[in-house]
């Protein structure tokens, strides 16, 4: 319910938000548009008496007119000065940057390519063996432009004669640093020629024999000629050392050449021995190019550094600094003028903000006075005071505002009552809805049972009472066993109300004293309180058992239904919610195994024996990603001609302590936890692969047969791995044959379906270990 509004915009906008809201909810105001609330009365038409009519009044706008009058008087007188000093400020700054702005730029542009030109030029020089000449064009190519740019701009700027002489200067000097790279480059190309020619020597020694021929690995035998010229040129080839240094090692080398000259003539022969020769020459002649090249090169260096430096002080004299001196001057004037423009502008803007404040005086007076009794009336309204009206009286608008005023202050008053009428009905709704969201946070929205989260707060509770009085509390988790055979084949939606009636037969024997939770899927759990002996528990879960084992009919169709129980005990097996669940799920866990349809009670041992299971299932799936499989196959003998007629593949683990462990001590646990697939599709892709290598290696008869687990086998897609498998390997499919229990073929139209597949592919099939089950002959008959 809402008591006294605070304020009149939050009464209207809660107004504004309950009839929004409104159509959301069936509520009895708008069930029946003759129940709803009735609208809200026009404004009633407004009444003056006769003298108020004929009184004349000097309205607001009137008032308005006259004060802005005065000040745009005050505002016109103003705008002649104002307008002249601004005038001229703005032609001083229009001066400034259409003319000594761009020229001091020009100036500075000038300096600054000057400057990375000579770097560019400078790193040039410094790369002698990479030298390229293309680097430091566009350089000059930038310094060239700018030098065009400053000395032909228009207006043309006023320079003295050093400044004119420096066009030319630095052109040359552009001219000077691009031939002292060309230099440079050549000297490059003289080093590459020298490094290739003496190469391509050495190549040749190489590959007559200078480097040796092992014998056993150990010793090197080689003509001593070729060693010793590949020493020679060795040491030729080495980094540069001091140029007489160089020059000895070369005649080193040609004294070898010549003392040899019959040998070699004789072998590797004569022309050989003239590539050499000639080679060899032409490293010499280059080397020599290098040394006169760099006794002439550091003169010319430090003219074009000298050049640089000058230069570089020249155009800061002559052309930055002069540009730099107009550009302050005409910043010094363009700023005079703004100054005196300001001061008039500040004048002008006294008078106008004097005029301003009068006219604004005078009309506080006429006009805010009246507007501030009616805001104190507003905020009366505003504090809950709904009988509280505003005077009429005063300029024509107040009057009128005064009247709307009143008229909205009684509509305020009707429509707070509607409002309250709107609330009540919203608060019923919100309740109603918070107890619908309470509910379903703590039931299953199946089945209608508690769910994991009242489970989990029901069950602390217990423990906590169970502890209090010393008794003891019992939970049975249970799993309808196969469940996902009934979701596969008849599809969710009948599922859905298998798992309705199930939960109804659960609720029948859960007793008064058990609360009956579902987890999920097929899973549901009864905590049972006060429990006197293990008796009870056993008998409860039997009658559990045996309730789900009766027909349940379906939407017309009867099923035969069975689940597993697993149970534990308070405090005999754990002091805690969390111990309780997981040693009533190893007991389930255990039921399962047991056959399905049965009762296990949790018992140290299952713990041991699961988390042996785990560390098992942990080392089987490490064991697979590893590669520590292999195959071993059993050859099949005929007893008539002793001849092996086929081969079967058993599936071993190389355990990390080196033992071989057979598939009986593993496969069970990989049907459990899923890693059958992955272990099938291992085996059938290495037996394939072994088997179809076999055949071409001249066995053509060879053939494999594999054990196919059920699980496995049920997989949709299995045809089409085993078709995958014949592919890749090229694999025959009449060298293939597949090993089925006799529980595969219990599963009616999909295993048969299956068989029929396998059969057009060509894969034969067998039949191990018929008779150990449940099958007969007769159910062969229906075999493709």
């Amino acid at each position: 319910m809402i008591g006294k509004a605070e304020g009149l915009p939050e009464q209207i906008r809660t107004l504004r938000s309950s009839s929004l809201m409104s159509p959301m909810h069936e509520s009895p105001c708008n069930s029946a548009p003759t129940d709803g609330p009735s609208p809200l009365p026009p404004l009633p038409p407004r009444g003056r008496r006769g003298w108020q009519r004929l009184k004349p009044r000097f309205g607001i706008g009137s008032r308005l007119t006259v004060g802005l009058a005065a000040v745009t008087g005050v505002i016109l007188l103003g705008h002649a000065p104002v307008s002249q000093t601004t005038r001229e400020a703005v032609e001083a700054v229009r001066s400034m940057q259409d003319e000594h702005e761009p020229h001091a730029r020009r100036a500075s542009s000038v300096l600054e390519k000057l400057i990375a030109y000579d770097r560019a030029v400078s790193a040039s020089l410094q790369a002698e063996h990479t030298a390229d000449v293309g680097a430091i064009t566009p350089a000059g190519d930038a310094l060239e432009a700018a030098v065009t740019g400053f000395f032909d701009a228009a207006p043309r700027p006023t320079i003295t004669q050093a400044g004119a002489q420096l066009r030319s200067q630095l052109t040359h000097h552009i001219e000077s640093g691009t031939q002292l790279a060309r230099n440079v480059a050549q000297r490059a190309q003289w080093l590459d020629g020298r490094h290739a020619a003496l190469e391509r020597v050495h190549r040749r020694i190489v590959s007559a024999g200078g480097a040796g021929l092992a014998i056993n690995g150990t010793q090197v035998v080689a003509q001593r000629s070729l060693s010793e010229l590949a020493s020679a040129i060795n040491a030729v080839r080495g980094n540069f050392a001091a140029p007489a240094e160089i020059a000895r090692r070369e005649r080193d080398f040609r004294a070898v050449l010549s003392a040899h000259t019959d040998e070699l003539s004789s072998s590797p022969g004569r022309t050989w021995l003239e590539f050499e020769r000639r080679d060899f020459a032409q490293a010499v002649q280059l080397r020599r190019a290098i040394e006169r090249f760099d006794a002439s090169n550091g003169p010319t260096r430090l003219e074009f550094q000298d050049d640089s430096a000058s230069l570089t002080v020249a155009v800061q004299k002559e052309l930055e600094e002069p540009a730099r001196r107009g550009l302050l001057q005409a910043a010094q004037h363009a700023a005079a003028s703004a100054e005196v423009a300001e001061h008039t502008l500040t004048i002008t803007g006294a008078a106008v903000l004097g005029v301003t404040l009068l006219v604004a005086l005078l009309l506080a007076l006429s006009i805010s006075m009246p507007v501030r009794r009616l805001t104190a009336i507003t905020r009366l309204l505003a504090s809950g005071n709904r009988g509280v009206r505003a005077p009429r009286g005063g300029s024509a608008e107040i009057d009128e505002l005064a009247e709307s005023f009143n008229t909205m202050a009684d509509r305020i008053s009707r429509a707070e009552a509607e409002l309250r009428t709107h609330q009540s009905e919203l608060e019923r709704h919100v309740a109603e809805r918070t107890r619908q969201l309470h509910h379903l946070a703590h039931h299953d929205p199946l089945t209608q049972l508690p769910n994991r989260r009242q489970l989990a707060t029901r069950l602390g509770a217990a423990l906590s009472r169970a502890a209090a009085t010393r008794q003891r509390l019992a939970l049975l988790f249970v799993d309808v066993d196969n469940f996902k055979s009934i979701n596969d084949t008849l599809g969710h939606n009948f599922g859905d109300r298998v798992l309705q009636g199930i939960a109804k037969r659960l609720d029948g024997v859960a007793g008064i004293n058990g609360l009956l939770a579902r987890l999920g899927g097929d899973e549901f759990t009864v905590l049972i309180e006060d429990v006197k002996s293990v008796e009870d528990v056993e008998g409860r879960a039997a009658q559990i058992v045996a309730t789900l084992q009766q027909p349940l009919t379906v939407d017309g169709r009867v099923l035969a239904t069975s689940a597993s129980v697993g149970a534990s005990l308070y405090p005999d097996h754990a002091a805690d919610a969390e111990g309780l669940l997981k040693a009533a799920d190893v007991a389930l866990f255990r039921a399962k195994e047991l056959g399905r349809n049965r009762f296990a009670l949790y018992r140290p041992a299952l713990y041991d024996a699961a988390a042996q299971r785990f560390r098992v299932e942990q080392s089987l799936r490490r064991a697979v990603e590893a590669g520590d499989l292999l195959l071993m196959f059993q050859p099949h003998i005929a007893l008539d001609t002793f001849e092996v007629s086929g081969l079967e593949a058993l599936l071993r683990w190389r355990k990390p302590d080196g033992r071989i462990a057979t598939a009986t001590e593993f496969i069970h646990i990989a049907e459990k936890t899923g890693l059958i697939h992955d272990l099938t599709d291992w085996v059938l892709r290495s037996a394939t692969t072994t088997v179809a290598a076999w055949r071409a290696q001249g066995w053509h008869r060879a053939c494999v047969a594999i054990n196919v687990s059920p699980p496995q086998f049920f997989e949709s897609d299995f045809v089409e791995h085993v078709a995958r498998a014949l592919e890749v390997t090229g694999l025959p499919a009449s060298a293939l044959e597949l090993e089925l229990t006799e529980t595969v073929f219990q599963t009616g139209a999909m295993t048969i379906d299956s068989l029929r597949r396998l059969r057009e592919l060509g894969v034969a099939i067998a039949l191990d270990d018929f008779g150990i089950g449940y099958s007969s002959l007769t159910s062969l008959e229906q075999l493709p």
